[in-house]
């Protein structure tokens, strides 16, 4: 047995957002709209708003989402009282976006409702409805049913995660990502990649996300360099389509060890949450593959040599050629290293002690204890420190 859910209606195509602007109507006429820094991608929805006579206020959103941040945008939005939370952006701004959708109708603290260093209660009161836009191709936070948050406090990033959280409306328009920065585009990517790759491999998948992982993974073998590289408008199609269905399979099968590193890290480094899951990801994927060795489990490394013959669309691939593969791509959408953010030995046992307190880490494969994190952590640096000297 096994259940599935996402957002209740999910329009996709070239024009998508022009073409959707009617279904905004029958969410109310009071917007709280959630934005990045570049008002361009909102001007068609602030110009259909002042058709309409709606009423609207916008926030900005310059940096990852901070709870004390999240609290004071709560306290904002409950005084604005809007009908409906719209998110055009990037992740961040999605998660921002979702995360006051569900804050703003229900009291108490921010800390009440998140995981690792908060009380991770259940919502009391349904979530206003909540229209998701997003402009980049990564997270696939239109159709997913959390959001991720930073506690500067604790140094660690936690998870908002409820089905209320599910988006009423994703409007999936890949043109939003035409022009995109080529190493935005890459960890954006890769982002969407570790979705699917460690959805695909998790403990816990079902026919269902199986058959969307093999799709999204596919997608992105065969368009992620000419989406990135040469802005290629169908292979940002695909890109984004690929996006989507990690957002899906994420929501309905499990992640695993470098989402936990990477929530563990997020709050220490300086650097995107995309890059640093694209970072550890061969790193985790070796480490699995010799834990799923050592133990015999020939289920685990049947899934890890299936998704070679996905990535490398070679049926007498190896095991090997799937971590060869992302290797091999990071190198050539040119991502930074993490060393270049900060990454150090003094932080690993912290960072791995960090990482097993996550929800995400449960899906991994096969369990990693804290030696075996730190072992990921000590193979980046290491990698870190020739690549820069090379």
């Amino acid at each position: 047995m096994f259940q599935f859910m996402t957002s209740t209606r999910i329009v996709f195509g070239e024009g998508a957002l022009h073409d959707s602007l009617s279904l905004l109507n029958q969410f109310g006429y009071s917007v709280l709209l959630v934005t990045g820094q570049d008002q361009q991608r909102s001007l068609p929805l602030e110009q259909y708003f002042k058709q309409q006579n709606m009423r609207y206020q916008r926030l900005v959103i310059k940096s990852e989402p901070l709870i004390a941040m999240m609290e004071e945008l709560a306290a904002m939005g409950r005084t604005f009282c809007p009908d409906m939370v719209i998110g055009i952006g990037g992740g961040s701004v999605l998660d921002v976006a979702k995360s006051l959708a569900a804050l703003i109708p229900n009291q108490g603290s921010v800390y009440d409702y998140v995981d690792v260093v908060g009380r991770n209660v259940p919502l009391q009161v349904k979530s206003l409805p909540f229209i998701a836009i997003p402009t980049t191709a990564g997270t696939g936070a239109e159709v997913s049913k959390s959001a991720v948050l930073q506690s500067a406090q604790e140094q660690v990033q936690v998870n908002l995660s409820n089905v209320e959280l599910f988006p009423d409306l994703a409007i999936i328009d890949p043109t939003l990502t035409y022009g995109m920065d080529a190493v935005l585009s890459g960890y954006c990517g890769m982002d969407a990649f570790t979705h699917l790759m460690e959805a695909y491999v998790c403990g816990e998948q079902n026919p269902l996300t199986d058959m969307i992982c093999e799709e999204g993974l596919k997608r992105i073998a065969m368009s992620i360099l000419p989406a990135c590289k040469d802005d290629h408008y169908p292979s940002r199609c695909d890109m984004a389509f690929a996006a989507m269905l990690g957002g899906m399979a994420r929501s309905n099968a499990k992640l695993g060890a470098a989402h936990g590193l990477a929530s563990a890290l997020s709050g220490r480094l300086d650097a995107p949450h995309g890059l640093i899951t694209a970072r550890l990801s061969p790193y985790v994927m070796k480490e699995n593959i010799s834990v799923a060795t050592e133990l015999g489990r020939s289920d685990v490394l049947a899934r890890y040599r299936k998704l070679a013959v996905i990535l490398t669309m070679n049926n007498e691939a190896n095991i090997e050629d799937s971590v060869q593969w992302v290797d091999s791509m990071l190198i050539k959408l040119q991502l930074p290293l993490l060393s270049d953010y900060g990454l150090c030995n003094t932080m690993f046992e912290e960072v791995a002690e960090d990482a097993l307190r996550t929800c995400v880490i449960k899906g991994n494969p096969l369990p990693l204890n804290q030696q075996r994190l730190i072992t990921i952590l000590r193979q980046v640096c290491h990698n870190d420190c020739h690549a820069s000297m090379s």
